[in-house]
């Protein structure tokens, strides 16, 4: 039988063990993440979806225009005015036949008069003023869901930069260090030969300086890791643990690599591009404005209805009455001021197709930079990723002849500098390449959908509800 004292012991080893265990490694936070992260808590985001609430509103009020108008009213007067005094008794039912004299006609006495009245009034034809004005609106909240869409495009890209921003800062920290683990094995070397007499003493001083060049890009190097750092938490917010771990800055696979025509990119950018799809849903709303305009040269026909309440003392004795007609009215002139409104509108219209087209013609300027910034960053990711094994391989053979007396402690220098200055345009080729693949993508329009689990979280009610309002 085991002792209890040992089982004892055995337990409280472990939960010693398990307590000055370190935690384990939490998962480095993801591209598609940060991304999310990022959507969720952007200002610039918040304030574009209010817009698009206020756009929606403005549409709802312009659809009001197809429904009647309701009114309530209360009135009290009272007069001796004859007219007044003739049609009050009228509509209170009080008139007499003693109300015909002349005297009473002619000088009748102050009469009250409360009304009730409810009122309707629906229009019958507007010669399409309301049709396109409601048009017009509509066509408004869909840009302003296309902003919206925009809005968050152009977070995503930003996160993007700043994700693979301190993932470089971090890579070069590492490349940095590697630097001065390399100069210090150097000096040490030096330091036995020139105390074997081998080397002369500039040697050794050559090799100190060059230890402290690369202490100092170190310390640079921890420095732009340090803004990095920020730079992501000011986007996706400050991590609980005190710093966020991003992915390691790897090449590409081929399979991620897109087809780089820029003329199918181009159809794609028209049909998927957020600001494309405003700025020809603006335009849209100004022709619709413009025929909202000329239909102020047309008639306008309206049905009114009410029915009123009349009575002497207030909620007591009312008499009720109806009226019921159809009114046709057609502005004949107006003071110039719809020949203007209408010059005005068509002025707008035609600025909203030139700006549609200026658009486009940027838009393929920014394709073709795009694809060729992807396709310059893919050849120097090859030639860089060859150069850095060359450089290795430079200073193996450089050291092996400076240890043997063979060249100088110069060409030494220039191999160590070789070997950093190739890692770090390496890691900046792969950042490079996969920049410009997201801002390839973003002047497509593809960078959201491109992003699977951030497109599926942006497109649920709380982010893009409103950016695809009836798209």
């Amino acid at each position: 039988m085991k002792s209890p004292s040992r089982f004892v012991t055995v337990i409280a080893c472990a939960a010693i063990v398990l307590w000055f265990s370190p935690p384990a490694a939490a998962d480095p936070l993801g591209l598609e993440q940060a991304v999310e992260k990022a959507l969720e808590r952007s200002p610039a985001a918040s304030a574009q979806k209010s817009l698009v609430e206020a756009a929606r509103a403005r549409e709802q009020a312009a659809f009001s225009g197809f429904l009647p108008s309701v009114s309530f009213t209360e009135s009290y007067l009272r007069s001796d005015q004859p007219v007044a005094s003739f049609g009050g008794l009228l509509n209170q039912g009080r008139f007499s036949a003693e109300d015909f004299a002349l005297e009473r006609l002619n000088d009748p006495d102050a009469l009250d008069n409360f009304q009730t009245r409810l009122r309707l009034r629906q229009p019958l034809f507007t010669g399409g003023k309301v049709q396109n004005l409601h048009r017009a609106a509509k066509e408004d909240a869909k840009a302003a869901g296309s902003d919206f869409e925009g809005a968050l495009s152009d977070v995503a890209l930003e996160t993007v930069k700043a994700y693979w921003g301190l993932s470089l800062a971090r890579e070069n920290v590492r490349v940095a260090e590697m630097a001065v683990n390399t100069a210090e094995e150097s000096l040490r070397q030096i330091e036995v030969l020139h105390k074997e007499g081998t080397v002369v003493r500039s040697d050794l001083l050559s090799a100190q300086v060059r230890l402290a060049d690369f202490r100092d890009g170190l310390v640079r190097a921890r420095g732009a890791f340090q803004v990095a750092r920020v730079a992501l938490a000011i986007f996706v917010g400050d991590d609980p643990s005190g710093s966020w771990e991003v992915k390691p800055l790897v090449p590409l696979e081929a399979q991620e690599m897109p087809e780089l025509d820029p003329g199918s990119l181009f159809q794609t950018a028209r049909s998927k591009r957020p600001d494309h799809r405003a700025l020809k849903a603006r335009a849209e709303a100004a022709a619709a404005a413009e025929r909202a305009a000329r239909s102020a040269f047309l008639p306008q026909l309206g049905l009114e209805a009410s029915y009123e309440w009349n009575s002497p003392k207030f909620q007591e004795g009312q008499e009720g009455s109806y009226l019921l007609g159809v009114a046709l009215e057609w502005s004949l002139f107006e003071g110039l001021r719809d020949r203007a409104n209408l010059r005005e509108t068509a002025a707008n219209a035609e600025a909203a197709r030139q700006r549609l087209r200026a658009l486009e013609d940027r838009m393929r300027l920014e394709i073709e930079e795009a694809v060729t910034a992807v396709r310059t960053n893919q050849e120097s990711l090859a030639v860089t990723q060859e150069r850095v094994a060359q450089a290795e391989e430079n200073l193996r053979i450089v050291r092996q002849r400076y240890l043997g007396g063979l060249t100088t402690v110069v060409e030494l220098e220039q191999a160590e500098l070789a070997l950093s200055h190739s890692r770090f345009q390496y890691l900046q080729a792969v950042h490079d390449l996969r920049i410009s693949l997201a801002k390839l993508k973003w002047v497509t329009g593809e960078l959201l959908p491109a992003l699977s689990s951030v497109s599926s979280s942006a497109g649920s009610p709380e982010l893009l509800e409103s950016a695809q309002l009836r798209q």
